[in-house]
């Protein structure tokens, strides 16, 4: 039952209005003011309101002023009643929101005829807001589940498909085979041919892989140019094996793009349920890092996943979260890790290792977050604070007349890449107050080897500081005997690999010998670290070894601790 809203005074006219209206089905409210009649739209929200209050002397334009400052409910229709006869006022009220105006004398088929059409009209404009309502719906909820460019699932609808998949798979005893597929070189396609072609490929790619799979058969889009398939019950490694080669067959056909006949490739990343994992985001992990090999071999090369490879976890990536925050608020510290000289018979300097205290999870190895650090850029804040805290606590040995040598400080390959380091180290240097003389930078020799002429022009610029610099990990490297000549550096540091149980490797000791014997003929002083027993402390002592680092001299103490120990 339709409900109108009647603004009128008592009288003859309104009851006869009020019969009229019941007779023909509405529901009627009435009241007979603005000011009531405001409150009775809010509660009731009519579908039409009848405003006669100037039959009576009154004014209509009292509530058309109001509603129009009500947004929500200019959609009402009003007809008003009144006996004016005036354009200029007829054209007020439409500007103010009027739908319509019978003016006296009016019959009553006038008033019912004025209702229905306005109610007909409003119907018309309800229901195609609410169809246009449900196409935008429809369309969001597609924008949410499926890929705008390919039309295929995106990631969120392929998480669906594929725990469908595994729980149908579950009751069955049977697998599910998750691929993921990189197609090569589409960065080259958009960077040659323009952003337009390498979405035409990426469209083309999707109607092949839908086009030569099986309709039971999920393909999805995850990034750019990257897709999934969830195949499930495969008969054997056999069947995937088979689509995998119908997949690099029918991708190694040319697409025809604007002016240019192009040839792509792919690498395919597959992993099993449940046999490789039963937990969906572990599974798609899985197929990335199966994926990520299959990319190392040549083109159009697949791998399953295997035990062995890296897969990026979930707590990874709430530990790099964490570590983006982690020097704002003060959760790092340096720990000193003592180093022994064998010919003064005392501890004459340390390791600064980093350490991160997390305040909900406790303490979190340098093994997790370090390499996390590096792959995210994260490392260069976090070397810088690194540096400063070392050069800042060194000094204050220093001044207070502790017998402290030198602190040595790991760089990393990503911070030996900053172009400005030496003048950072610098700064920290002056800033601190420190001699460059008390500060030892320790770069590997792998990362070292990577670019090394212009490595060995910036160990230049930070021997030009005055700072001391030491190989570290020599010997797990590649550097050839020959370099060491070139290179503007204080120290060896001997890896653990080569001290460990010394004692009974007559290779290792051959090597520790000649070692030392070559470093001590290049005016170099030799540290071996990972000495844990005496017997390994007297053995390197025999062979000339300036200084040693370990568990037997001590290991890793905060500051305090390790000025106890000077």
């Amino acid at each position: 039952m339709r409900k109108i809203l009647i603004i009128e005074s008592q009288g003859e006219l309104r009851a006869a209005h009020m019969a009229l209206l019941s007779h023909e089905g509405y529901e009627i409210i009435v009241t007979d003011g603005s000011t009531a009649a405001l409150e009775l739209i809010r509660k009731q929200y009519p579908d039409l309101i009848l405003c006669a209050l100037e039959l009576s002397g009154g004014d209509n334009f009292e509530l058309l002023q109001y509603l129009q400052h009500q947004p929500d409910l200019l959609s009402i229709p009003i007809v008003l009643l009144t006996t004016i006869r005036n354009e200029l006022r007829w054209r007020q009220s439409v500007s103010l929101g009027a739908d319509d105006c019978l003016i006296v004398p009016f019959s009553d088929r006038d008033l019912l005829d004025a209702i229905t059409i306005r109610l007909r009209k409003q119907d018309a404009l309800t229901t195609r807001y609410n169809t246009l309502m449900r196409h935008t719906a429809e369309r969001l909820n597609r924008l949410s589940r499926y890929d705008s460019l390919t039309e295929l699932p995106n990631y969120q609808l392929l998480k669906q498909r594929l725990e469908q998949a595994m729980r149908r798979a579950s009751k069955g005893k049977q697998q599910v085979a998750l691929l993921t597929l990189s197609l090569d070189r589409l960065r080259q396609v958009n960077n040659t041919l323009g952003y337009a072609a390498g979405d035409m490929l990426l469209t083309a790619a999707a109607q092949r892989l839908t086009g030569i799979l099986p309709r039971s058969t999920a393909v999805a889009r995850l990034t750019g140019n990257q897709f999934a398939i969830v195949v499930p019950a495969p008969k054997s490694r056999d069947t995937i094996i088979e689509m995998v080669s119908d997949i690099f067959t029918s991708l190694g056909h040319s697409f025809s793009l604007p002016g240019q006949q192009v040839f792509m490739t792919a690498s395919i990343g597959i992993a099993l349920f449940p046999e490789d994992s039963e937990d969906i985001s572990v599974l798609l992990r899985q197929a990335d890092a199966a994926l990520d090999w299959a990319k190392v071999q040549k083109s159009h090369s697949y791998r399953f996943y295997r035990p062995d490879l890296p897969v990026v976890s979930g707590d990874e990536l709430q530990i790099e979260t964490w570590l983006r925050y982690a020097l704002e608020r003060d959760e790092f510290e340096v720990w000193y890790q003592p180093k022994y000289s064998l010919s003064q018979g005392r501890i004459v300097g340390a390791e600064a290792l980093i350490r991160w205290q997390h305040p909900e999870t406790g303490y979190i190895s340098p093994g997790k977050f370090i390499p996390l650090s590096e792959e995210t850029g994260l490392i260069v804040p976090i070397g810088d604070w690194v540096l400063k805290t070392v050069c800042s606590q060194t000094a204050k040995w220093l001044h207070s007349g502790q017998p402290v040598v030198a602190i040595a400080v790991n760089l990393s390959s990503v911070q030996l890449n900053q172009a400005d380091l030496a003048q950072r180290i610098q700064t920290i240097l002056t800033d601190t107050h420190l001699p460059p003389e008390h500060l030892e930078l320790e770069v590997t020799e792998t990362a070292l080897m990577q670019d090394i002429e212009p490595a060995i022009a910036l160990l230049h610029d930070l021997k030009d500081l005055g700072v001391r610099i030491a190989i570290d990990d020599f010997g797990t490297g590649y550097a050839s005997l020959s370099y060491l000549q070139k290179l503007p550096i204080d120290i060896l540091k001997i890896d653990t690999s080569f001290v460990r149980n010394i004692h009974e490797n007559a290779t290792n000791q051959s090597i520790l010998r000649h070692v030392i014997a070559m470093a001590h003929e290049l005016d170099l002083k030799v540290i071996a670290e990972g000495i844990e027993t005496e017997i390994e402390m007297h053995t390197l002592k025999g062979f000339g070894c300036d200084l040693i680092q370990g568990y037997w001299v001590g290991t890793p103490m905060d500051a305090t601790e390790f000025a106890q120990r000077l």
